[in-house]
């Protein structure tokens, strides 16, 4: 057939469900990913601090039935550290714990898995969006390889749930699988036959942890993957925007800490000035909650929540309108 005699042709091929479309872009992502060695490594380096957080369930387990062992750990890991923090902070959370480590079983998983999430996932999810995220949309920009998917019936909007179910993907793998493992752990090493009706709800909170660990974090990637066709420069974005928020927290916090002479008064509470300019601590502070790990005297935080849901609406719709204006759709 004449090359001038090829135009657009209804899709001959067989057709799915329009729902799950986005299907045929996501698979292809993931595949790409495992046939690498990349996501191998980081599985191997993910499971460090998910082996550090089973050990310290297990430690705790074994300490509500030895008295030697709790005085020797709990106090010595915790009590300390309570000694300094300020009345706010999430060490004086967990005095209770320190002081009746069997009636707060359930506190205690909640804050190894609270430090989880907070430390080095959160670390994990940051990099491996900075490397893989950014090339997602922009790589099929530069290359128009986004043709071969609008070659099939597809939308906009079933090329980007696909693109971010790549990244879903990536963040269940070395967040959620490994964080509800070591909640399987806790309960094979427990040492009360009544630990699944204590702490039934973790798994809930895991999931919902991960869900604001990871939505708006996709969001903005594949946002600022869409804006360019250079994925160096949207990886450049990426980690600006985490580190100039980290490192404007810590500065407007230690000037603060200055003035209030917090050490010696304790009028500066952890984490509650100025965590809305740091995605870092913003998502820790949300997952605080989550986990229930904040006073009780402190209600929920609304304005982190809406921040949250806005910037997840707002990311999503930028890479909504320029993968519609790049295919004038």
């Amino acid at each position: 057939m004449p090359v001038l005699d090829v135009g657009y042709r209804t899709w001959s091929g067989e057709r799915t469900f329009s729902l799950f479309r986005w299907w045929v872009v996501a698979w292809s992502g993931i595949r790409l990913l495992l046939a690498g060695t990349a996501l191998r490594r980081v599985m191997i380096v993910a499971t460090i601090p998910a082996l550090l957080s089973g050990v310290a369930i297990g430690v705790f387990e074994q300490a509500t039935v030895d008295d030697s062992l709790r005085q020797s750990v709990t106090k010595e890991m915790f009590g300390r550290r309570m000694d300094r923090a300020p009345r706010d902070s999430i060490w004086q959370v967990l005095r209770p714990a320190v002081e009746n480590p069997k009636e707060n079983r359930h506190l205690v998983w909640t804050f190894i898995l609270h430090w989880y999430f907070r430390y080095p996932q959160a670390i994990c999810t940051v990099v491996m969006l900075g490397l893989v995220a950014p090339r997602l949309i922009s790589y099929d920009l530069r290359s128009r390889g986004y043709l071969l998917y609008l070659s099939r019936p597809l939308t906009p909007w079933s090329y980007l749930i696909g693109k971010a179910s790549v990244l879903y993907f990536l963040l269940a793998m070395i967040t959620t699988l490994p964080a509800l493992l070591i909640y399987m752990a806790g309960i094979l090493m427990s040492t009360s036959s009544g630990a699944i009706l204590e702490t039934w709800d973790i798994p809930l909170r895991i999931l919902l942890s991960t869900c604001v660990l990871v939505l708006p974090t996709t969001a903005v990637a594949l946002a600022l993957s869409s804006m360019t066709e250079e994925s160096r420069f949207a990886g450049f974005g990426w980690f600006a925007i985490w580190i100039v928020g980290w490192v404007t927290y810590i500065v407007m916090n230690a000037t603060l800490m200055r003035r209030f002479d917090r050490f010696q008064r304790g009028m500066v509470q952890e984490e509650e000035y100025f965590y809305y300019l740091s995605p870092y601590h913003l998502l820790g502070q949300l997952q605080r909650e989550i986990f229930g790990l904040m006073p009780t005297d402190r209600g929920i935080d609304f304005l982190a929540w809406i921040l949250c849901a806005g910037i997840t609406l707002l990311g999503y719709g930028i890479a909504y309108r320029r993968i519609s204006r790049t295919l004038k759709v």
